[in-house]
């Protein structure tokens, strides 16, 4: 879904077409009405039922239209001024508050116990999103959906000998496909976890560049290059590699990963994944993971370029669509762009995506 003004202006349209198709059947019933009386004057009378349930229809459909359109562009303005607020306040003590989280995350990080605890807590956390997200759920399905947010850290790694395995263009590519995606279908904007970044509901999406993804310092084995794609693996010391890595690369926004509120998600570049696949993403954890391109240039061509979008969907309660292959989690490289409605409710339920 578009923004708040675009989506009424496609809702005005969407009322008008109605409307037209309505008279269109009437005047067709009235066209092959009966010429004998009483016949022809009672067809006459279910023709002006016709116009005028067909009136009514309209004039109701325009209504709700101006009703759902001010409600979501006094929520967007609300936002915009609180978001304006917590940014400036977050930007200033998140510092320290991911310096706490981070010693919890370090707990988090030992193999199997460590492991237990994270799950734990983010699968509360999903539950918690979903009971207070039960009113946007319920907005949502009556088309009041103003923008949300969705923030992610993109991370690409270095193998054994320190080489990147993602040229930085192509994971500016992936972001970018994902921004529009995800702005067009759900009204959701995805932004860069990262301090002083502000949003308006009433501004374009984001343009991702080059400041978005960080390249890592380090070098990394085997265990993060070349995940498995299954949960089994984060319950060993591949598990917790990947909790230090992440804890580490994407250390700011580390309290709302702990506390679950607008979790981040980590969007890691790595050399391969096991099995035939070119992303992954375990959904309870903060992770999506892409093959990136130096081992797999093929991955650059535009048919493939929504796999970081499609592994985040995943993160964000999202599961694979097998019979539509312009649908977004279709589970193909060739994936499309589009989301059902009741995936977009789904994924606006998300701990990931929240106002603020």
């Amino acid at each position: 879904m578009p923004s708040c003004i675009e989506w009424a202006e496609e809702r005005h349209e969407e009322c008008s077409d109605t409307s037209d198709e309505g008279y269109s059947e009437c005047d067709d019933w009235d066209g092959n009405c009966c010429t004998w009386w009483p016949c022809s004057w009672a067809c006459e009378v279910v023709t002006w039922v016709c116009v005028g349930w067909t009136w009514v229809s309209h004039v109701v459909c325009v209504a709700w239209n101006v009703v759902t359109t001010v409600t979501c562009v006094a929520w967007d303005v609300v936002t915009t001024a609180i978001n304006a607020v917590i940014v400036t306040l977050e930007s200033s003590v998140g510092w320290v508050l991911s310096a706490v989280a981070f010693l919890v995350e370090l707990a988090e990080a030992i193999p199997g116990v460590g492991t237990l605890i994270r799950w734990i807590i983010n699968f509360i956390n999903f539950l918690a999103a979903l009971i207070y997200s039960l009113v946007d759920i319920l907005l949502g399905f009556l088309g009041v959906r103003p923008e949300k947010l969705l923030r992610v850290c993109s991370v690409v790694l270095r193998d054994e000998k320190g080489n990147v395995v993602a040229n930085t263009p192509y994971a500016v590519q992936q972001l970018a496909r994902a921004v529009t995606i995800f702005k067009a279908e759900a009204n959701i904007r995805i932004i860069p976890s990262r301090p002083f970044h502000y949003t308006s509901g009433f501004s374009a999406a984001e343009t991702p560049d080059d400041s978005w993804v960080v390249v890592d310092s380090g070098v990394s084995d085997s265990d993060l290059l070349d995940p498995a794609c299954n949960g089994a693996t984060d319950w060993g010391l591949a598990g917790s590699k990947n909790q230090l890595k992440m804890s580490t690369a994407c250390f700011y926004g580390a309290w709302r990963r702990i506390w679950g509120y607008g979790s981040p998600v980590a969007c890691v570049f790595i050399r391969e994944i096991a099995g035939d696949t070119i992303g992954c993403a375990i959904w309870i954890t903060d992770i999506a993971w892409i093959e990136g391109d130096i081992l797999h240039p093929e991955h650059t061509a535009a048919a493939s370029s929504a796999t970081l979008g499609h592994e985040v969907g995943h993160a964000g309660n999202l599961w694979h669509i097998d019979d539509d292959p312009t649908n977004l989690m279709f589970p193909s490289v060739s994936g499309g762009d589009l989301l059902e409605d009741w995936q977009v409710l789904l994924l606006r339920a998300s701990r990931h995506v929240t106002y603020f």
